[in-house]
């Protein structure tokens, strides 16, 4: 995610910058649930509260054991797939529809929660109708028969409401835009559209049916494998066959210019430009249709893309951030209010990488997200005859007081507040140039590559990252990762640090 910055302020590098970083929206979005704190020592990781559960209790605990978050998610069972299929009518702001969640219990289930905002009026398992009862955020199933350990049960619930202006906390993620409403946002999204185990952590396929007025469009994540017009309305169908986290997931409805093709790779890519979009809709097209260009340089940096589509949505809307939608980012109209921003694509495209396909187990590893993103950045720079990696390093280092706010957050685990600090994204970025400096260009590429492709589709840890470094280099780093990441001290000058 990167996000804009109305009133400009310089950075360390002495230039204006036109994005920020997620703040003040994650302190809403943790709102959700009473805070508990978990300190990360060092590098070590604490575990989940779930893990001395025993297994009978899992399904009563509501959340999946995250401490930004703890409502967020059950840890009773494992999600395998979403069928999403909902209408949403611009003129009402109704959306109403049955999402089936197909799921494999970890424990035998009396009951078991899904995160929805929406008000529920029927839920079937395994086709029987089950008893339920709704909380603010909770959807509490109690099927006929208790799912058994093991189990695959299918989940059908059918609700309806009008998302745009709820709130949870002051988070309001489903906005209207000029001819429809969009659902994206991270943390916190899935509960206002679909019901679900609401972490990233519990990735899934996704079929996802959009059902819109006709001359309306309905754009999600994934391939178009159905589209079809009868009796006033349009069927938009899309499909994730790869592992994707639930925050990720997004839908927008409306007046779209979508256009199709291909890279020269052959990767299918879709772009999606809302109607009116006035003066910035030169830079937004431009913009976005770097993708193909930006996405073949960053497979020569980070590796083969991950996944079988891509592109980009540009809904008429100020967002005030993009977001890095698994195979499809969202960029708010505002992000190219002063022209073009590649940069900003390169950041969300990089996430396809670090983020998307290696998700981050809990958020307070928020960091390797951003980190890399930024990095890429970064790397982009250079490749374009701007500074190289160690300026932007060096450049932060020298010119930032010790006293300064900015050392002050440990980002390995920065807090709820903080999830989306600036200090986040570049302190994440001077972190793997560090690394880079200790290990040697060689290793840190190979350490990259291999932490991408080892945990495809799957989650990745501040732990695991620092293993996996230790281990293809030989090196003991410890002393780095707390320097970096968990001090709340500007690191020494040494070439242990990475200085």
């Amino acid at each position: 995610m990167r996000r804009f910055l109305d009133s400009h302020v310089a950075d360390p590098v002495g230039r204006p910058t036109r994005s920020m970083r997620r703040v003040a929206g994650v302190v809403a979005a943790g709102a959700m649930v009473a805070c508990t704190t978990a300190v990360l020592a060092g590098s070590s990781v604490t575990a989940s509260p779930s893990t001395s559960l025993p297994r009978e209790a899992l399904s009563a605990q509501e959340g999946i054991g995250d401490p930004y978050f703890p409502q967020a998610g059950n840890p009773g069972y494992r999600v395998r797939h979403y069928d999403i299929d909902v209408s949403y009518t611009p003129a009402t702001r109704v959306l109403a529809g049955t999402t089936t969640v197909v799921l494999r219990a970890a424990a035998r289930l009396p009951s078991f929660n899904l995160d929805l905002l929406l008000r529920a009026s029927r839920v079937t398992v395994n086709g029987t109708r089950a008893d339920f009862s709704q909380g603010r955020h909770e959807l509490t199933v109690r099927p006929s028969e208790p799912v058994g350990a093991g189990e695959v049960a299918r989940v059908a619930v059918t609700y309806r409401g009008k998302p745009i202006g709820i709130g949870y906390g002051a988070e309001t993620p489903f906005e209207k835009t000029a001819t429809g409403a969009i659902a994206v946002g991270e943390p916190p999204i899935a509960a206002w559209w679909f019901p679900s185990n609401d972490h990233p952590s519990d990735k899934a396929t996704f079929t996802t049916t959009l059902t819109v007025p006709r001359g309306y469009e309905a754009i999600s994540n994934g391939a178009l494998t159905g589209r079809r017009t009868t009796k006033g309305v349009t069927v938009w169908t899309w499909s994730v066959r790869s592992q994707l986290a639930t925050y990720l997931a997004f839908a927008a409805f409306g007046q779209y210019d979508v256009q199709r093709g291909r890279t020269a790779s052959g990767i299918p890519y879709l772009y999606a430009f809302e109607h009116g979009l006035g003066d910035v809709s030169a830079a937004a097209r431009r913009s976005v249709r770097s993708t193909p260009s930006i996405l073949r340089w960053l497979e020569q940096v980070w590796g083969g893309y991950p996944y079988e589509n891509v592109g980009g949505v540009v809904p008429n809307v100020r967002l005030g951030y993009a977001l890095e939608n698994q195979t499809r980012p969202v960029y708010g109209r505002d992000m190219f209010r002063y022209g073009p921003y590649r940069s900003l694509v390169v950041h969300e495209l990089a996430h396809q990488w670090f983020g998307d396909r290696v998700a981050v187990r809990r958020w307070r590893h928020i960091w390797l997200n951003e980190g890399y993103a930024t990095y890429s950045e970064w790397l982009w720079s250079r490749h374009n005859g701007g500074r190289t990696p160690q300026q932007q390093l060096r450049v932060r280092y020298d010119n930032l007081e010790a006293s300064n706010p900015f050392w002050k957050l440990e980002i390995g685990d920065p807090g709820r507040e903080r999830l989306f600090d600036s200090a986040v994204y570049d302190r994440g970025a001077m972190t793997l140039q560090a690394l880079r400096n200790r290990l040697g260009t060689r290793a840190f590429f190979r350490v990259s590559r291999q932490w991408v492709r080892g945990n495809a589709d799957g989650l990745g840890s501040t732990r695991e990252l620092k293993l996996l470094a230790e281990r293809v280099s030989g090196e003991q780093l410890d002393g780095l990762f707390k320097a970096w990441l968990f001090s709340g001290s500007k690191p020494a000058p040494t070439r242990a640090n990475g200085l």
